[in-house]
């Protein structure tokens, strides 16, 4: 489901664009290949790939669950911000220091402490 999980992510990029989100490149902390930008690097993190899964599967969902083993990028944690409120639902992702609860207002429990 590759082709429409980055189809999906291409959706939530352009609607987060639109709502005002900048996608920063001090985020990468390696040199872009030929055929890659910003955003096709900073869109590829698993947390977001998943939470495109989640929202192909499901539509409309209420709730999405993300666990990984890893921190959450301050990209990530911006971009799910911006999700949770364009879908209007809530995402919760536990990384490896804290869990994170993105609300459909476009908050984290962390307030941004992470």
């Amino acid at each position: 489901q590759s082709t429409e999980i980055y189809a999906k992510i291409d959706r939530l990029k352009s609607k987060a664009i639109e709502n005002g989100f900048i996608f920063d490149s001090s985020w990468i902390t390696r040199s872009l290949n030929e055929n890659e930008t910003i955003e096709s690097v900073l869109c590829g993190h698993s947390e977001l790939l998943v939470i495109a899964l989640n929202l192909i599967q499901e539509p409309a969902p209420k709730f999405i669950q993300v666990v990984k083993n890893l921190r959450v990028c301050g990209h990530c944690h911006e971009f799910t911000k911006v999700i949770a409120k364009i879908e209007q639902c809530d995402i919760v992702v536990r990384d490896a220091n804290r869990i994170h609860h993105f609300y459909p207002n476009g908050q984290c429990s962390c307030q941004d402490h992470f």
